[in-house]
């Protein structure tokens, strides 16, 4: 009888992400209409517990203040009473099924051994789908490696919780933040990076029973909120070549409950599997509008109870804001008072999950199981040989701190290898690199520039007079920039070997002074803006007008100088891969403005801004792509220009910094204040620096990340050389620290301050 049929349904917070209980019990209600639904709680302030469906609420103490023994005593209590539970959070299944490794015919959510099956971001059940996993890694890697994941994955990454949250991170400092948030929210240091997939969202829903599928809808998300969630989709039946992978996996993993897999469909029709959730989603009751009540079929299948029929009045559905009336046993909480700057409680999961987290990180008796996923080994960070042996000449005794450190050994292998996959290319294209002068000026990587055959790019007469003052002749500059002319006068006399005009403004007067015998360079020509992404370099093409403008002063350029064409976006901040798409893209603009000028492009230059690893990685492929790719679009190049200033300096020179001050808070080695500041490293925030300290054998060895910091000894906020980061037991005052890779831009962007 429905009569005697009591259903506990948990998770009824209703915010901007809401959990499914809500929906649970308003599809529970059609279902089963005289049924007894209780909604379970764990905080008033959850909106949902004055939903109408709910004949009962059971309201908790906070998870801080819970007694774990003591609820799950009263939920065993009830379910053996004949009472069925469902669950709709999934920090409480975890802990359910520690709670019951055995699990109970009324307790409808799945045991350990299927949770470790479906845990993110592996979700190892998938193989028996026909879906993809996007490709992750485990935040316990090295920043290094982390850095390089988001570089190969054109910073389109998404950082992951082990249970909720997931955060676009598209900068290093977004990362370290978001990093840090996470991992202090869900009492873990252990969190996911994921690739992004472009494609449509689309989903599984379904229900089971100790292995038997119930039922299962497919959903195509329509509509979403900002923070990606469904407000609107269409509910469908799950086509054949998906229904029985599934039912075959749900079997063998002896599934019991809801499920919800979160799918996106990419342009060439592939499926990729981003997570397996292990309880009905939100739009739960969007289901039931389409005909197929999940909820309903769960409890049937478990009771035996006939759920009552239901019919599709729509296979689509949509979500609306709706008031309800408070209950009189649960009134809204007082508004806290505004001494901060509040007028109003946080709608952020009162419901206390993050509180869960740490309860159940800091109870080792009930911590919940790992979700799938291992642990990496703990590791020091792999440090290049050329370091150590550059830092045996260091004579840090005599070394007064903050001190630049140059690593001679270091600097001198790099422009070699470099020097040698220029020249290991066999094709009718000269490749040649152009030391970036701005990235560091430094006289000794200005030599081995020269030495090594390179010539040499600047972006004002000032740094050209640098060049000429190292060794470099007039024929050997590239002149480049929005405002090469500034102090024109400095400009030494001679032939110049490129200079690539931003504006069509400035291709006009170049043009001009070249008629007029006031300039002389043997490659003249423009740097295009990349279209789709934004920058404020070049001349633009993503219009006809604008392009139309450009052919035009094309054609009025002098014949006596030969056409080249510069492009710069660097794969650093975008990503290697859509440097890639980018670049292609140029190409065929490029192909484009030959046909229509009626000049043929002799001189292609592909800019800098690559980081070290990915622009010296020891197969060179990345060269041998791009020469295999221009002649297939510009047959008439003939001089294949880079400007390696990043790639070539970075790894060149480091800041040695000493500890001014250990500081510990609740006996915690917390913080560590150095003499060094963001004045001598500039670039913290921009990308990592693998931070080198000497044991007690005086071998050098990585800092690993922990929780403490490293201050700056500016006296201001944002003065944080490092965060993150594990301070070595025996660290004390006077001991120096060498962070490594800062001889691009952290070497000639860094300033004076502080220092009277």
């Amino acid at each position: 009888m429905t009569d005697d049929l009591t259903i506990y349904v948990s998770g009824l917070y209703s915010g901007t992400n809401p959990q499914p209980g809500v929906g649970i019990s308003r599809s529970l209600r059609q279902a089963y209409p005289s049924a007894k639904l209780v909604g379970v709680e764990y905080s008033n302030r959850c909106s949902g517990v004055h939903w109408p469906d709910f004949d009962e609420i059971w309201l908790q103490r906070p998870w801080t203040e819970l007694n774990l023994d003591l609820h799950a005593s009263s939920i065993k209590e009830r379910l053996d009473a004949g009472g069925f539970w469902i669950s709709s959070i999934d920090l409480e299944i975890m802990w359910l099924a520690e709670i019951f490794p055995y699990g109970h015919p009324n307790l409808l959510t799945p045991l350990m051994g299927s949770l470790t099956q479906v845990g993110k971001p592996a979700i190892p059940a998938h193989q028996r789908l026909p879906v993809k996993i996007p490709r992750f890694v485990t935040t316990d890697l090295s920043d290094w490696e982390l850095h390089a994941f988001c570089r190969e994955n054109d910073w389109k990454v998404w950082l992951k919780g082990p249970y909720y949250e997931a955060v676009r991170t598209p900068t290093w400092s977004d990362l370290e933040h978001w990093r840090k948030v996470l991992s202090t929210a869900w009492a873990t240091d252990t969190l996911f990076l994921q690739s992004h997939v472009t494609g449509y969202e689309e989903s599984i829903m379904l229900s089971a029973y100790r292995g038997n599928l119930l039922d299962c809808v497919y959903m195509r998300k329509r509509d979403l909120t900002e923070l990606g969630k469904t407000w609107a989709g269409d509910a469908l039946p799950v086509a054949p070549e998906l229904i029985e992978p599934l039912r075959a996996v749900i079997r063998e993993l002896n599934w019991t409950g809801g499920a919800e897999l979160e799918m996106v469909r990419d342009a060439a029709d592939e499926l990729w599997l981003l997570e397996w959730n292990p309880r009905f989603p939100a739009w739960v009751h969007g289901s039931t509008i389409a005909g197929r009540n999940l909820p309903g079929k769960l409890v049937e299948g478990a009771a035996g109870i006939p759920a009552a029929p239901v019919g599709s009045t729509s296979n689509e559905f949509t979500r609306v804001v709706i008031e309800l009336p408070v209950r009189a046993e649960f009134p809204l909480s007082p508004l806290p008072e505004p001494l901060g700057g509040a007028v109003g409680h946080s709608m952020k999961h009162p419901s206390g999950l993050i509180d869960f987290a740490q309860k159940l990180r800091d109870d080792p008796h009930k911590k919940a199981k790992a979700n799938g996923n291992l642990r990496r080994p703990e590791r020091f960070e792999a440090i290049p040989e050329s370091y150590l042996s550059d830092l045996q000449d260091v004579k840090f005794a005599e070394l007064q701190t903050p001190a630049g450190l140059y690593f001679e050994n270091t600097a001198k292998q790099i422009f070699s290898n470099a020097a040698e996959i220029g020249r290991s290319h066999g094709t009718h294209i000269n490749t040649r690199y152009a030391y970036s002068i701005k990235t560091n000026p430094d006289e000794r990587l200005l030599q081995l520039a020269l030495e090594s055959g390179f010539l040499a790019e600047a972006i004002s007469p000032l740094e050209v007079k640098k060049a000429i003052t190292a060794g470099f002749r007039t024929e050997q500059i590239v002149l480049n920039g929005p405002a090469k002319w500034w102090r024109r006068e400095e400009l030494p006399a001679g032939k110049l070997h490129a200079v690539f005009c931003d504006s069509i403004e400035e291709l006009t007067r170049v043009s001009t002074e070249l008629e007029n015998g006031e300039l002389d360079s043997e490659f003249v020509g423009l740097r295009l803006r990349t279209p789709n992404i934004v920058s404020r370099f070049g001349i633009p093409i993503d219009s006809p007008e604008l392009f139309e403008e450009l052919v035009t002063s094309i054609r009025k350029m002098p014949r006596s100088c030969r056409f080249g064409v510069h492009f710069h976006m660097a794969s650093s901040n975008v990503g290697v891969r859509q440097w890639r798409h980018l670049f292609k893209s140029m190409l065929r603009w490029c192909g484009t403005l030959e046909a229509l000028s009626n000049r043929v492009i002799e001189c292609l230059d592909i800019g800098g801004g690559w980081f070290p690893e990915d622009m010296h990685h020891k197969d060179a492929s990345i060269y041998s792509e791009i020469l295999s790719a221009v002649p297939e679009y510009l047959s008439g190049v003939s001089e294949l220009i880079s400007e390696p200033g990043k790639a070539l300096a970075q790894p060149t020179m480091a800041i040695a910094m000493s500890i001014l001050e250990v500081r510990s808070y609740l006996g915690k080695r917390s913080e560590a204040v150095m003499d060094g500041s963001i004045a001598e490293l500039p670039m913290h925030y921009f990308h990592p620096h693998r931070i080198l300290s000497q044991d007690k054998n005086g071998d050098w060895k990585a800092l690993k990340r922990g929780s403490s910091m490293l201050l700056g000894r500016l006296c201001m906020e944002h003065d944080i050389v490092a965060m993150n980061v594990e301070l070595p037991e025996s660290a004390k005052a006077g001991d120096v620290f060498v962070f490594c890779d800062a001889g691009a831009y952290d070497r000639s962007m860094s300033y004076v301050f502080g220092c009277g």
